[in-house]
C-alpha cells in the first residue's frame, strides 16, 4: 500500500484498540486502520465521507469532512455507537506545513525535472493553440 506523504495521519484509541486515519489532502484518498489492520479504504472527492465498520461488536464511524477547500478546517471525527468519542482538526496553516514537509521530502532533482516537464507542455500547447487560432482568423 502505498500512502501519500500530503496527508493527514490521526490516532483515536478506544479501550485496547488504536484507530489511524489517513486521508490524502492531494488524491482524496482515505485510509482506516484498526490496530494496523486495514478496515476501510476509499478515494473521495467530496466533502463528507463516512468509514463504517465494527468494533468489539458495536458500529463505528470515522467521519472526514471539510468545511472550505481554500479555508479548511479538516475534520476526523471517530464515533462509537451514535456517539462521538473523539476528533481531530487540520486548519490550513497545519496543512501546508505538513504538505511542505512532504515537497521538502521530495529530491531537488525530482523537483526541477517535474518544472521542465511542466513548462515544456505549457509551451507546447500555447503554440498549438497559437497557431490554431491564427490559422482559423486567417480565414
Amino acid at each position: 500500500m502505498n500512502i501519500p506523504k500530503e496527508a493527514s495521519i490521526s490516532f483515536f484509541d478506544c479501550g485496547e484498540h488504536t484507530i489511524k486515519v489517513i486521508a490524502s489532502f492531494t488524491s482524496g484518498k482515505e485510509y482506516v486502520f484498526v490496530d494496523d489492520q486495514l478496515v476501510s479504504e476509499k478515494r473521495s472527492f467530496r466533502f463528507k465521507s463516512e468509514h463504517t465498520f465494527m468494533l468489539d461488536g458495536q458500529q463505528a464511524i470515522i467521519k472526514v469532512s471539510i468545511a472550505s477547500l481554500m479555508r479548511g478546517p479538516y475534520l476526523i471525527e471517530f464515533w462509537l455507537d451514535q456517539q462521538l468519542i473523539d476528533s481531530d482538526e487540520w486548519d490550513m496553516k497545519r496543512i501546508m506545513q505538513h504538505v511542505k514537509q512532504a515537497q521538502a521530502d521530495i529530491p531537488r532533482w525530482k523537483r526541477v525535472a517535474s518544472f521542465i516537464i511542466v513548462v515544456t507542455f505549457c509551451g507546447a500547447l500555447g503554440a498549438f493553440v497559437g497557431f490554431s487560432l491564427a490559422t482559423f482568423l486567417k480565414g
